[in-house]
């Protein structure tokens, strides 16, 4: 090694490696930058901007096929191609905003953008749309655990929308209007309220106890009939009817729907 630095060192021939070297540096960020410079847009339901260089073709690409609706007043003044799921834009003359329409050849999905143009120069040429919905959908299903099933299920009833959980994974499904037969206790009251369904097969169903005697009532999960993997009461005491904490819910988790859990 100590011969091979010497011979470069003492020589002009030495000085090529490093000359080459830079160049490479060199060549490689410019690459870098070509890939990188493209506009990113998102649309998730809300209209987007596009701006175009007058007489400076603008290229817009999608993950899927598109056709272009274009206002009445621009079909004069606005080219437009498209190749694949590439749009190509060029304006003839300047235009205030106006709005475009973008629909996927595949499920009629509705992009709108909403395009002006002038002589500012654009900051690429490359535009780059994603649907979000089409990511959101291809996004792997969450699997829920018992206690996340609670907890979805407790901020449905009591937490604001910000707060609540994704339903990511879960189905709503229906319930009997009734569960008289849930509660060793006649004189509560049960009303179903809602259940969900997991893709792995797992149920959440919450349940509205009332008490309307003027008596507290201690709640315990050996008062439940029913077959379940887990039971929650958001309290475990409702008082009497002449309070506001006569009320309270009641979490089911089972393997099967509610209906049938409960009659096993």
């Amino acid at each position: 090694m100590q011969q091979i630095l010497k011979k470069y060192s003492n020589n002009g021939k030495g000085r090529r490696p490093r000359n080459w070297c830079k160049f490479f540096i060199v060549l490689f960020f410019m690459s870098s930058n070509v890939v990188a410079f493209a506009d990113r847009l998102e649309w998730d339901k809300v209209p987007l901007k596009l701006d175009l260089e007058v007489g400076t073709e603008r290229f817009v690409h999608f993950s899927f096929p598109v056709d272009v609706g274009v206002p009445d007043n621009l079909v004069e003044h606005a080219r437009i191609q498209v190749v694949g799921n590439s749009v190509y834009l060029t304006a003839t003359q300047d235009f205030d905003r106006q709005r475009f329409l973008f629909r996927s050849r595949e499920d009629g999905t509705v992009m709108v953008v909403d395009i002006k143009a002038d002589t500012t120069e654009v900051s690429s040429e490359h535009v780059y749309i994603n649907d979000a919905s089409r990511t959101k959908s291809n996004q792997p299903k969450k699997r829920w655990t018992p206690a996340q099933l609670t907890q979805f299920a407790a901020r449905v009833l009591y937490a604001p929308q910000r707060l609540r959980l994704s339903s990511n994974g879960l189905t709503e499904v229906s319930l009997p209007n009734q569960a008289v037969s849930l509660i060793r206790h006649e004189r509560i009251h049960v009303r179903p309220y809602a259940s969900w369904k997991t893709e792995q097969g797992l149920f959440v169903t919450v349940l509205i106890l009332t008490n309307p005697t003027n008596q507290p009532i201690e709640l315990h999960p050996l008062m439940l009939r029913g077959r379940w993997v887990a039971a929650t009461f958001h309290h475990y005491r409702l008082l009497p009817v002449t309070t506001n904490a006569n009320i309270t819910a009641l979490y089911l988790i089972s393997e099967q729907p509610f209906a049938q859990a409960l009659e096993f």
